[in-house]
């Protein structure tokens, strides 16, 4: 059975350890979900004051650069932070996992969910800050933002797999959350995230470098949806895709591998 239909036929049981998920994340907070809202809002104020009263960033990008970095931060928070719990959902899990009758495939798909959540929960911020740009004349709203679910397709598609790679090999070699969280900390400067590639001044070779990243496509289709009301080209769109179909099934051809000995591992 595909990961797929395995996932499907136990969509049930997904949503109520999703459920679970959230509510262990916010139990004895004082707010609770609000925090998914009030997080990213703190985070733009943060990127407000600091980019546009204390320095100028010398990163090229769009203005106003905070709404510029905050468009590339939402996608990429959603993915770090799901890859870097994915380290460790099984082995959290390890009892669950062992005395219920359950596919460890669910765990890593409740990490991603859970992720997505929060990420969908922090996207009415971002379209509050675009309005108030735009009535204020800084900068025009992106009517394209309603294709926010199609440009995260491909993030979905990335993490979901790079989840299902990580929680197995977690699983077997425990120093993976320390390897996961340094290669995230590349990705990230590697990825157009806090700069943009067309106005980057760096040599060429580099540039190419920098746009062989496979995470480029991604926040390129996904920062031109929701930032400047532009749709990438057919080309970039298709790499993201295809970025993300090879990430999922590399990820499930590693959890398919491991997936026998993961019991007794954890």
């Amino acid at each position: 059975m595909t990961v797929q239909r395995l996932l499907w036929r136990h969509r049930a049981l997904i949503a109520v350890l999703v459920r679970r998920e959230l509510d262990a994340r916010y139990r004895a907070s004082f707010l609770g979900f609000f925090w998914s809202l009030l997080n990213p809002l703190l985070l733009l104020a943060v990127y407000t004051v600091v980019f546009t009263y204390i320095f100028h960033p010398r990163f090229p990008g769009g203005d106003p650069y905070p709404l510029f970095l905050f468009s590339g931060l939402l996608p990429w928070l959603f993915f770090s932070g799901a890859v870097l719990d994915a380290s460790i959902t099984l082995v959290d899990n390890g009892p669950l996992l062992a005395k219920v009758m359950c596919p460890p495939e669910i765990f890593p798909a409740v990490t991603v969910l859970a992720h997505l959540v929060h990420h969908l929960l922090a996207l009415p911020v971002l379209l509050a800050a675009m309005a108030v740009a735009a009535l204020a004349g800084a900068h025009p709203f992106p009517w394209t933002m309603w294709l926010v679910p199609l440009a995260l397709v491909p993030w979905i598609l990335t993490t979901g797999g790079t989840v299902l790679a990580v929680s197995a090999l977690s699983v077997h070699y425990r120093d993976m959350r320390d390897l996961v969280g340094h290669l995230l900390n590349l990705f990230f400067f590697a990825s157009p995230i806090i700069y943009s590639l067309d106005g980057l001044q760096v040599p060429s070779l580099l540039r190419r470098v920098l746009a062989l990243n496979p995470l480029a496509s991604l926040v390129t289709v996904y920062r031109d949806v929701v930032f400047t009301g532009e749709i990438s080209s057919f080309e970039t769109w298709l790499t993201a895709l295809a970025v993300g179909v090879i990430s999922w099934w590399l990820g499930a051809r590693v959890f398919a591998h491991y997936r026998e000995t993961l019991v007794e591992a954890v």
